[in-house]
């Protein structure tokens, strides 16, 4: 009888993808910023949420139901608009470095060094609580139970003391007892200098994490060091020098694979060079012709890599603009995927991959648009015109300033 009726359900499932039910495609979202005021898309409607505001770093809820931003030119605002309510609420009158709990709605900010939490309702934001003191920088835990956080490093007398990681409870509310020490980072040495780090990056299986140890601000633009460290905190590995993006580094979808742009120096059409490293063993490989450098990229697959690259040059008055690129791993195959007009460049790629779907931004540095085609490039459109420019920075821009794609979770 079983049988029959895995059969029967196989049958009905075949027939209902003849007759055109098959099972419909994730809709198409994104938050954008246009005229510094906060938009969505959805599917081909667009909506206006603000007026004359002045909007930044949209991010979504892991449901969907809720968009965060950051509000104001000066004094940045935390606020959180309910797609249920169609409302704004302000969560905090200041503070930064806001992030979505990966499985609730709960949205976690800092306020100088102290790290906070606030409970987001679909009609109210809670108050929110202390988390924890002496915080440099976080991110949450993959099941979203707590935070992997660091404490900045002290200068004395003595040097500069070490960049200390801790595992932090949710709950924690300023309780000591309850924040267990993970990881050291080493000491001061002519290869290694950190006062703070990155965001923390998981790998699939949730072994490995990836991110950048922080020099001093200023030496901070020209180069950071890229490092992965266990799970279980016994293992630790210094990779490269690469500036301080994390776009810039990222896992595969479903192996420990870490792709990176490794490269000195805060010019991005310089010396910037597409790599990957296989954790544990494998040494990090290149994936960068010679003359040409990267900037921003996007994971397809596990086997191929979308990235945005142009030529080199050490000229700080010309910067070549970029074109996108399918790079496969297994044997380093190049395909051009993106033939942007003349003084137009293609920039921040990102994969949907619940539609297999290629985005990116097309701008001449004054305008810009966000295209979507097929995963070969093939029948691009304009999904999103008059996109905001995301500030410049010596030949790369922050794209996740104006605009965030909505993908829910698994």
């Amino acid at each position: 009888m079983k049988t029959k009726i895995i059969v029967m359900s196989f049958m009905m499932s075949v027939l209902l993808s003849s007759v055109g039910f098959a099972e419909p495609k994730q809709s198409l979202q994104a938050a954008f910023v246009r005229g510094d005021d906060l938009w969505i898309r959805k599917d081909d409607q667009e909506t206006r949420l603000t007026e004359n505001q002045k909007v930044s770093d949209p991010k979504w809820s892991f449901d969907g139901k809720f968009i965060a931003y950051s509000f104001g030119e000066q004094q940045h605002e935390i606020w959180v608009y309910s797609m249920e309510m169609k409302k704004h609420y302000r969560v905090y009158p200041g503070g930064d470095n806001f992030w979505w709990s990966p499985n609730k709605n709960y949205l976690a900010f800092k306020i100088d060094g102290v790290l906070n939490i606030s409970k987001i309702s679909r009609d109210k934001v809670e108050p929110f609580k202390n988390v924890a003191l002496g915080v440099d920088n976080y991110s949450w835990l993959p099941d979203g139970s707590g935070f992997l956080v660091s404490s900045p490093a002290q200068l004395r007398p003595s040097g500069w003391t070490n960049v200390e990681l801790f595992m932090v409870p949710a709950d924690a509310n300023m309780d000591k007892r309850k924040i267990k020490h993970f990881y050291t980072l080493p000491s001061e040495s002519p290869g290694f200098f950190a006062v703070g780090t990155s965001i923390f990056k998981w790998s699939s299986d949730k072994k490995w994490i990836s991110f950048t140890a922080n020099p001093t601000a200023s030496l901070s633009a020209d180069g950071n060091v890229l490092c992965v460290l266990s799970s279980d905190g016994n293992q630790f590995q210094q990779l490269d020098n690469m500036l301080h993006y994390p776009q810039w580094f990222g896992w595969a979808p479903a192996k420990p694979r870490l792709a990176y742009i490794e490269g000195e120096g805060r010019m991005a059409v310089q010396n910037k060079h597409l790599k990957l490293k296989d954790l544990p063993a494998m040494k990090p490989a290149s994936f960068t012709p010679q003359g040409f450098a990267d900037r921003d990229f996007t994971w397809e697959n596990d086997r191929m890599i979308i990235v945005s690259r142009s030529k080199e040059t050490s000229d700080d008055t010309v910067w070549p603009l970029p074109a996108l690129y399918q790079v496969t791993i297994s044997n380093k195959e190049l395909k051009q995927l993106t033939n942007p007009p003349e003084k137009s460049g293609d920039f921040g790629p990102y994969m949907l991959r619940k539609n297999n779907k290629l985005t990116w931004i097309r701008s001449d540095g004054k305008h810009a648009d966000v295209l979507i085609s097929n995963p070969d490039g093939s029948n691009a459109e304009i999904a999103i015109n008059n996109l905001d420019i995301g500030i410049p920075y010596y030949g790369w821009s922050n794209w996740s300033t104006v605009l965030a794609w909505y993908e829910p979770r698994r």
